[in-house]
């Protein structure tokens, strides 16, 4: 090893280092924001450098001459020279945090070493270190070859609500004229405050699945359900494997639905909007068709305070068995998840060869997310599986923090591209707790029908529970048989019920959340065989919650309907219309 790179390791280290623990030595530390960048975070609080490492900023001077702790004489100072304490701008105004508890304040945080108006006159001078027109270029050579055309789809201008989270879609019409492979993405934001990831969709059909004009729509069209392109903070495009593309034009997508994600949380009232996507096509067709696969958890819930809690997601060798007809090259594969995420790991497993691994973010940071590429793609086989590992740390928040869509919910995800898309019958192989998305459209082949409180099988359902047990809470002696029934006749309702009750509270149909809340009437007084007995205490909902009485579980069920968005986007990937088991199919060439 030369010298030059082993210098270059062990910077590499000592950043990966400090930044893993001096941000858990001063409160808030793992998610002061970036002051001219918005939606990003300072990874490295103390430093010049956003990432950590390098000089020192005015902060991490102070904090190197209180040794590298905090103390009541670092809080009072104010670093940065603009006017506010270090604990002011940290949220600890008091100056009473202490590691390992939660700061007094976690919201409206500022950055203690950059003089803030950034941009400001009495602060120019005290930032002229900072540099805030770096960003990092999008690299793809392909996109410069003569045959690649590219088309830019934006929304309109449009108004951003006042309010925090707000997912907008918009859809679009493509070539149609002839046959073209998509093969790279690339971002135009109009409005860098509020724009937080956009995803774009093909669309089933035609133009009756389009959403005409700008509008709200938490997630996504029906029949839109596809993902073929992404961006997050922080991503300067996709650029696909040169052996693939994703198939559009006559024949096959010829819409999308663009999704975009605004953050706004200071809820400001006078922004408007226009990002978009470029996209990049050709009609040279290459090799073989390219898809994007879902792997991960869909079921999250940290609890607050937690200095590290890891949750596991898998798409098991039986479910790869059962949507695969044979193997599929993964080309790339990108990680996700939001603030809380401290690492990210993907591998696959064979019986009998040590595993593979295929991303592994350590640390994960959301500001800086990584496209993990491969030149040799890596073969996943039937009967393969891959598990995915999030850890976060959840310090700084002081409630739990479930899975989704919004900035303050988390994921655990990784979307990866793969060829030839033939061989996949689903594009999703994760889990929601501990069940299988693939045992879906094979176990619970009446799903849609569950969906549809006016289908007679589903009609007849919810009748049976609710003239056999109470919305109100109360347990009814015939209520346990009515719901063993139901169950019985039901795969779903007696193996899946927590990703139903998602689904039907996201639904906001009144018979539904009657079902459901009659359903959970007799939890506190059936005991694992089914048979009634009688708690000393209350059942606790679950960690971080106030214990309910069981003659509010109505409005609680209500209050949650706007906590769990995503359920649709896990239901509506699944393909219900056909079971395909595994077979012989179009092989990708060695």
């Amino acid at each position: 090893m030369g010298t030059s790179t082993f210098l270059l390791l062990v910077l590499c280290l000592s950043g990966v280092l400090s930044y893993g623990s001096f941000r858990l030595k001063i409160p808030n530390g793992d998610h002061v924001p970036h002051p001219c960048k918005p939606n990003f975070i300072w990874h490295g609080v103390g430093h010049k450098n956003a990432q950590g490492g390098g000089s020192r900023n005015p902060f991490g001077l102070d904090f190197a001459s209180n040794g590298q702790n905090w103390t009541a004489a670092l809080c009072r100072l104010d670093s940065d020279g603009d006017g506010l304490t270090n604990g002011q701008e940290l949220g600890d105004p008091d100056c009473v945090w202490t590691p390992g508890s939660i700061p007094p304040r976690t919201t409206n945080i500022s950055h203690p070493g950059v003089c803030d108006p950034w941009n400001s006159v009495k602060c120019v001078s005290k930032n002229s270190w900072l540099d805030c027109s770096s960003f990092e270029e999008f690299a793809c050579d392909a996109i410069n070859d003569p045959d690649v055309l590219n088309m830019t789809i934006r929304f309109p201008r449009t108004k951003v609500p006042a309010q925090e989270t707000t997912y907008i879609c918009f859809s679009f019409e493509l070539p149609s004229d002839q046959e073209y492979h998509l093969i790279a993405t690339k971002p135009y934001i109009d409005n860098k405050n509020v724009m937080h990831h956009m995803v774009l969709t093909a669309c089933e059909g035609m133009a009756g699945r389009l959403i005409p004009e700008p509008r709200e729509c938490l997630m996504g069209s029906a029949g839109c359900t596809e993902m073929i392109g992404l961006w997050s903070l922080g991503m300067t495009g996709q650029c696909f494997n040169s052996q693939a593309g994703i198939r559009i034009g006559k024949g096959y997508t010829t819409f999308v639905t663009l999704q975009i994600h605004w953050t706004n949380p200071d809820e400001v009232d006078t922004w408007y909007d226009s990002s978009g996507l470029i996209l990049y096509y050709t009609p040279k067709l290459r090799q073989y068709n390219a898809a994007v696969l879902q792997v991960g958890q869909n079921y999250l819930n940290i609890p607050p305070g937690i200095p590290s809690v890891v949750q596991r997601g898998t798409c098991t060798s039986r479910c790869s068995r059962l949507v695969m007809r044979g193997p599929i090259h993964i080309a790339s594969a990108f990680n996700h998840m939001h603030y809380l995420g401290i690492r990210q790991n993907v591998t696959l497993t064979r019986p009998g060869l040590p595993p593979v691994t295929i991303a592994d973010d350590n640390p994960y940071s959301y500001d800086s997310p990584k496209t993990h590429t491969f030149d040799t793609p890596i073969v996943m086989k039937p009967g393969d599986e891959l598990q995915t590992l999030c850890t976060f740390q959840s310090r700084s928040r002081d409630t739990t923090t479930m899975f989704g869509e919004g900035s303050y919910d988390e994921m655990c995800i990784n979307f990866m591209t793969y060829f030839p898309a033939e061989n996949l019958t689903n594009k999703m192989c994760s889990q929601w707790k501990d069940v299988d998305i693939c045992d879906l459209p094979m176990k619970c082949p009446n799903f849609r029908a569950l969906l549809n409180s006016s289908a007679p099988s589903t009609a007849a359902m919810t009748k049976k529970i609710l003239d056999h047990c109470d919305p109100a809470g109360y347990c009814r002696p015939e209520c346990p048989a009515a719901i063993q029934q139901v169950q019985e006749e039901n795969w779903c309702i007696k193996h899946a019920f927590g990703l139903m009750e998602d689904r039907y509270l996201y639904m906001e149909d009144a018979k539904f959340l009657k079902f459901v809340a009659a359903m959970k009437s007799c939890d506190h007084k059936l005991a694992p065989s089914g048979n009634m007995t009688t708690p000393t205490t209350p059942r606790p909902q679950g960690p971080g919650q106030p214990q309910t009485d069981p003659g509010s579980m109505f409005l609680n069920l209500i209050k949650q309907l706007d906590s769990r968005p995503l359920l649709q986007n896990i239901v509506m990937n699944v393909n219900y219309n056909t079971i395909q088991y595994p077979g012989n199919g179009s092989q990708p060439k060695n």
